[in-house]
């Protein structure tokens, strides 16, 4: 069988072309390709005398950061499996977690050392354990306990054997899905998945060995992913974040120099209660968002203090995303009626719109609200320790969203919102994405979330709940969607003023 392109092979081709092009930064560590090939390949000897072999699973219970991905190509350079744990999942379902992966190892950062005990009493499948260290890690917490720490110990280790060959079909890594009920399911990423996503991501992003990402996802979900294996694709630098903050962020974008900045709506919105006056983005070439629509104040706020080149992202864990789902393109926003399409299929996918449940060649018609279906390079196919799901979820190389969409006449794709979230007042369907964007209209109004609760009459009863940048009363908010053209069944049935939204 012919050897494919894998990850391993990925960033030992940027390390031999730009050994001294800038990697990986955080608060505390600055490699350069040549530098973090060398620290992966350490960690890929610690992981080996800690018994892990092609196949076996490596949990990661990690805040952003570079030793995140020193442990994670570790793991990718044995043929390993890592699987990044949410950080914000409580220690049942961490264990249970544990106990479907059955890791030989966990790698934890430093802050985390409590919940890594409780976690290997709990899952004592578990029978080795790395420490790392992070830029929240406590000083009490980066040289405690008897496990080895990254870096600190990695200088008494060298990979002085040949790992086993890696091929396309290989499962790369297991992304934990982020549901909101029960045990995230594990979804089977392969190294050609992945790379087909890093080739997809490089080009949208216009990574190259010159350009500069800050990445603030959190390791567990795709968005990290995507933030960061285009980039080091493409021999790029990218700049981790442990946690989230507005001045941070864009202190970091200005020092760094970052060519690209990519955040969720939420996150923008938080951006621009900052004075943006006092940093300079000018080196910024393209900004982009996903995860949920935009309202357009927001939109128009980031093309005009933050970069004019714009795109929008649909994708998923499931969709590996760059390979597999859709995208917006600036030139796409040209036509305002446009404006809360997430677009067309990236190149090399397809997506459809089919009758919920149905089969994946029913189709329906241009203006019809159905279930999205993506197929594409980067899409997975298995779900760990779960092939019944699996076999639920994918179709013939398609992926069932769950998603309610409508394809426009132009062959626009446009969310309605989640199945699963539909609101059903009075027995009709109300999806909360167009409430939000109405209520997200008023200029006093920061953040929205549009809810169901339950009503005896109605079955539910539509709610808003609003963070306000000044001053606003309910009555003010109830006003303004009345004078929209919303239709009154979908008009909030009461307004709730918060200080911030979980």
């Amino acid at each position: 069988m012919t050897r494919d392109t894998n990850l391993r092979d990925m960033l030992h081709r940027a390390a031999k072309w730009f050994p001294n092009n800038e990697a990986v930064v955080d608060d505390l560590y600055r490699y350069t390709y040549a530098e973090l090939k060398d620290q992966v390949q350490r960690m890929a000897k610690l992981l080996h005398t800690r018994g892990v072999r092609k196949g076996d699973r490596v949990a990661l219970l990690m805040y952003p950061s570079v030793q995140h991905v020193v442990a994670l190509f570790g793991a990718f350079e044995l043929g390993a499996v890592p699987s990044a744990l949410h950080l914000r999942e409580s220690p049942k379902i961490l264990a249970a977690v544990l106990e479907r992966l059955s890791p030989r190892v966990l790698v934890y950062d430093g802050a985390l050392e409590e919940l890594a005990g409780e976690l290997r009493r709990a899952a004592p499948v578990v029978s080795s354990a790395i420490r790392a260290i992070s830029e929240l890690t406590p000083p009490d917490k980066r040289d405690s306990g008897d496990d080895p720490v990254i870096p600190r110990d990695l200088d008494q280790y060298t990979l002085d054997f040949e790992p086993m060959p890696i091929y396309g079909h290989d499962t790369s890594m297991i992304a934990l899905s982020s549901g909101t009920t029960g045990v995230p399911k594990g979804i089977m990423h392969t190294h050609r998945t992945q790379i087909e996503s890093a080739r997809g991501g490089a080009f949208v992003f216009d990574a190259d060995p010159y350009a500069c990402i800050v990445n603030v996802s959190t390791t567990a979900f795709i968005g990290w992913y995507n933030c960061t294996i285009p980039f080091l694709n493409a021999a790029s630098k990218i700049v981790f974040m442990a946690q989230w903050d507005a001045k941070r962020f864009l202190q970091k974008l200005q020092d760094e120099r970052a060519t690209f900045a990519f955040l969720v709506p939420t996150m923008w919105r938080m951006l621009f209660r900052e004075d943006l006056d006092n940093y300079d983005l000018s080196n910024l070439k393209k900004a982009g968002y996903a995860g949920e629509p935009m309202d357009t104040r927001t939109m128009g706020l980031v093309r005009d203090k933050i970069c004019g080149n714009i795109i929008n992202i649909y994708g998923t864990t499931e969709t590996g995303s760059c390979a597999g789902g859709t995208m917006m393109y600036n030139e796409d926003y040209r036509d305002p009626s446009k404006q809360e399409s997430v677009g067309k299929p990236f190149l090399n996918a397809d997506v459809r719109v089919i009758q919920p449940g149905g089969a994946v060649t029913d189709e329906v018609a241009p203006g019809e609200e159905g279930e999205v279906i993506i197929r594409g390079l980067s899409v997975a196919s298995q779900v760990w320790d779960q092939p019944q799901l699996a076999r639920k979820i994918f179709d013939d190389g398609w992926w069932r969203s769950g998603d309610m969409g409508v394809l426009d006449t132009d062959n626009y794709l446009y969310l309605r919102g989640r199945i699963d979230d539909m609101i059903i007042s009075g027995g009709i369907n109300v999806l909360p994405s167009q409430v939000e964007e109405t209520v997200l209209g008023h200029p006093a109004v920061s953040e929205c979330v549009v809810i169901g609760i339950p009503d005896e009459q109605w079955g539910q009863r539509i709610a808003a709940f609003v963070v306000a940048k000044e001053p606003v009363t309910a009555d003010e908010l109830k006003a303004h969607v009345d004078a929209t053209d919303l239709s009154h069944y979908k008009r909030p049935r009461e307004y709730h003023l918060v200080s911030e939204l979980p």
